[in-house]
């Protein structure tokens, strides 16, 4: 057990908090950050990029007054308001953000700026989690962080999935690291969420007492899973993954609050959910596949489930190898071509967003690159829901591909509560040569500038000196930083070796490192 702590240790770069940095808070970032761009050899990527930069814009509410409860079916609202700090998250034609869509655009909102609407929207999801709702938050807010209509009747009747109630914890977290906000582990109402959920809420959702959140069938009764065009099963792939996922983000949040014990139980918790799904939950007799939901009957699911199947290994809960291996190859068999080109393959655009970050995780960049590339081929067509607009106006599409770039493609995870960045490259073999300008994390500003797998520069744009760990996969016992030959160190990121130095970057100076072939 201690080595699997170290070793989970030493993947994960663990926030400190003095008493200062807990009294830091955010700037306001509600205006986008127009400095951010791209330029690279391929036009696609620098073309893609750029607009979706520019597209979030579109999408932020921040100090309007318009419509609330606007929808298909009420297409002039019930009244209007005055907007909080918020953008859209779902349907364009809804005046809402959903909880699903929004964790997953908000790493790229506080990329291109949108810092001020993500702890707003964080807090307004926290805040609606109550014990007359059995610790459920609500599943989507009107501009003015009430609750939209279409998706709530009461507290007795209203839409919630389970892994929209881990994901809001996994994602504040990611918020903490890219924002330096101190907040987001202080609060006393987003820590009441984050501990609610992962003791009070599962205990209640846990009829067969093995320690995961159920559901009790579709979106209305409580669903555990995103994927709302299946069977609904008590316990799903997506749900146990999101769970882990949680649980790990809550001992981090715990070690930056220096509450050291605590998060040495819950790092122990997140180990022994993670060892239950690889070697009981997800085991199918001798199939060496995964389970990826477990029906009322007490029957484990199979094949292909969308999100109960790619949730699995996008969460990191499923062990590095050859299974997991098979299963990223199954899933693609399954994807096909995207839209309409197997049975299994999803209808709905926004689908395939998730697929990009999974491939990232494991290094499989062309895979990665290809996805990107097919939404992006199909944006400008009619959404599956024609009052929706083009498939490029579902803001999740142009928040994901500004995330895809920046934390799959170009490897970039920034701690900015202690000053620490590292890079990776995972350039595709299309690609060659990738230069990002002005990506920003608390009070630091940098580009990052990749050529090819072998050869990253950082240029260090901000008033103080950044801790950069810089990363290349494979084995590489020398690399050359500014000239200089450096002894690296070897780790694996999600089963793949990688080779590193950490170097200093101070203020206004660039750093370039390479690999000694």
């Amino acid at each position: 057990m201690k080595n699997l702590l170290t070793c989970l240790f030493s993947l994960i770069i663990i926030a400190g908090c003095n008493r200062s940095q807990q009294e830091k808070t955010i700037k306001d970032t509600s205006l986008s950050n127009i400095e951010l761009s791209i330029q690279s050899d391929n036009a696609v990527l620098q073309e893609a990029f750029n607009w979706a930069v520019n597209k979030t814009g579109q999408f932020v509410m921040t100090g309007k007054t318009g419509l609330v409860n606007k929808d298909e079916r009420t297409p002039n609202g019930t009244g209007t308001a005055k907007y909080i700090p918020s953008y859209w998250a779902g349907y364009y034609d809804r005046t809402a953000f959903y909880g699903r869509d929004f964790v997953h655009q908000a790493v790229g909102a506080q990329i291109v700026g949108q810092g001020a609407e993500n702890y707003s929207m964080f807090s307004t999801f926290a805040a609606n989690a109550t014990e007359a709702r059995d610790w459920w938050t609500l599943w989507a807010f009107n501009f003015d962080g009430t609750p939209h209509h279409i998706d709530y009747r009461g507290d007795e009747k209203f839409v919630k999935e389970v892994p929209a109630q881990f994901e809001l914890i996994e994602k504040a977290y990611k918020q903490y690291l890219w924002s330096g906000d101190a907040r987001y582990i202080t609060d006393s109402i987003m820590w009441n969420f984050y501990t609610r959920t992962l003791t009070d809420f599962v205990n209640l959702h846990d009829t067969n007492n093995n320690g995961v959140a159920e559901g009790k069938g579709g979106i209305w009764a409580g669903s555990c899973t995103y994927n709302e065009r299946g069977e609904y099963p008590i316990e799903a792939g997506d749900g146990i993954a999101c769970q882990y996922q949680a649980t790990l983000a809550y001992a981090h949040m715990l070690k930056a609050r220096g509450e050291n014990e605590k998060a040495q139980s819950w790092y122990k918790k997140a180990i022994e959910l993670k060892d239950y799904f690889n070697n009981e939950w997800s085991i199918i007799n001798e199939d060496s596949s995964y389970a990826r939901g477990i029906n009322k009957e007490g029957l484990k699911l199979i094949g292909f489930g969308k999100e109960n199947s790619w949730f699995m290994p996008l969460k990191l809960i499923t062990e590095p190898g050859k299974r997991n291996d098979d299963y990223l190859q199954f899933i693609s068999d399954n994807l096909g071509e995207g839209i309409g080109t197997t049975p299994t393959a999803p209808k709905n655009i926004e689908a395939y967003t998730y697929i990009p970050d999974m491939y990232f995780h494991y290094n499989w960049n062309d895979e990665a690159w290809k996805w990107m590339k097919y939404i992006l081929s199909v944006k400008d067509l009619p959404h599956e829901r024609p009052s929706q607009g083009t498939n490029g106006d579902y803001p999740e599409i142009s928040y994901t591909i500004v995330s895809q770039v920046v934390e799959g493609m170009m490897g970039i995870e920034p701690n900015a509560n202690t000053g620490n960045v590292s890079t990776a490259s995972r350039l595709p073999k299309e690609i060659n040569r990738v230069k990002i300008k002005s990506v920003r994390f608390g009070d630091y500003d940098i580009d990052v500038e990749h050529t090819g797998l072998q050869k990253t520069t950082l240029s260090n744009n901000s008033a103080q000196t950044l801790n950069w760990e810089v990363c290349f996969y494979g084995t590489y016992n020398t690399l050359i930083v500014n000239g200089k030959e450096l002894s690296s160190e070897q780790k694996t990121i999600n089963g793949v070796i990688t080779s590193f130095v950490n170097v200093s970057v101070e203020s206004g100076l660039a750093k370039t490192v390479e690999v000694k072939l």
